[in-house]
């Protein structure tokens, strides 16, 4: 029996990839859906393919719109540059690794590759236990901690040349321009994603990032972290050139919120404590020898 093959879709005139869109089958489930409709509108009007590579999402829809794809594209370096002591920008870029890597691991579903993630410590700040509170699944997670920045250099390049890796994460203090270069051809060789996290004084220096995210932290009268992300420079226009974060203090997920809304708006006075000098630890031991007289 003759079967015949149907046409072939007739390209949109005046729509670069429209071919991709009218052939290529969309995702069952709806979220998804809206998704990669949103993708190939955004690559359109950006005058790129549809059916270019798919981005990867952080997690919040702002701050997708930081980056000129809309997104983290795969084989791509991005700084989060420190605007100064905890600034959160190590914390933020680590949520946005997570749900990055969430979401390479869906995609990957079904074949042989289980892509990882390689957590290049440099400043022995992370540990295990609060990792896996932030939502990392350990089972997937290598944590590197060098004895130098060379040693961290190294363990980066070859991390974003491996193609069984999926996000490298790395805390850089300083990075000449023939090193960063490197570490952007290894992922682009691999398609893996490299999340930098870099110091203030790093926004001066020559970078190969695709985007470069400077955060800075924003008072909230919540549990709840606040930060506020600019984009320094990027490769190509974003939608966006900032927004106001703000993370779930119980699931560490990122929410947008408005830059007007002010803490005193949100907790009344009666719920704000005075802040005490002292700490708690020296508190206890100074009352422990009262006590025993007492017990005495």
């Amino acid at each position: 029996m003759r079967t015949s093959e149907p046409p072939a879709a007739r390209p949109l005139s005046g729509i670069p990839g429209s071919r991709s869109l009218v052939s290529r089958a969309l995702p069952e489930n709806h979220q998804q859906t809206l998704q990669e409709l949103r993708r190939r509108i955004r690559a359109c009007e950006q005058g790129l393919p549809a059916d270019a590579t798919p981005v990867l999402s952080t997690g919040a829809p702002a701050l997708d719109a930081l980056f000129p794809a809309g997104g983290v594209r795969p084989g791509s370096l991005v700084e989060w540059l420190e605007s100064g002591p905890a600034s959160g920008a190590a914390l933020l870029s680590l949520v946005a690794a997570r749900q990055l890597h969430s979401e390479s691991r869906r995609g990957e579903s079904g074949t042989s590759r289980s892509p990882r993630i390689i957590l290049i410590d440099t400043r022995r700040e992370l540990f295990p236990l609060s990792l896996e509170r932030l939502g990392f699944a350990l089972e997937q997670l290598v944590l590197v901690r060098p004895a130098t920045e060379r040693d961290a250099l190294w363990a980066c390049e070859e991390a974003l040349r491996c193609e069984g890796v999926g996000l490298v994460w790395a805390q850089f203090e300083r990075l000449t321009s023939t090193s960063f270069r490197r570490l952007q051809l290894a992922a682009e060789e691999s398609q893996g994603v490299g999340f930098l996290v870099r110091p203030p004084q790093a926004r001066s220096q020559p970078s190969w990032a695709e985007a470069r995210l400077v955060v800075q932290p924003r008072p909230s009268g919540e549990a709840s972290p606040r930060f506020q992300i600019d984009v320094a420079s990027s490769h190509g226009r974003p939608r966006q050139s900032s927004v106001t974060l703000q993370l779930d203090a119980l699931h560490g997920t990122p929410h947008e919120i408005s830059p007007d809304v002010l803490p005193a708006t949100i907790l009344p006075s009666h719920n704000l404590h005075p802040a005490h000098p002292l700490p708690l630890v020296s508190r206890l031991a100074d009352s422990t020898p009262r006590l025993r007289q007492a017990g005495a």
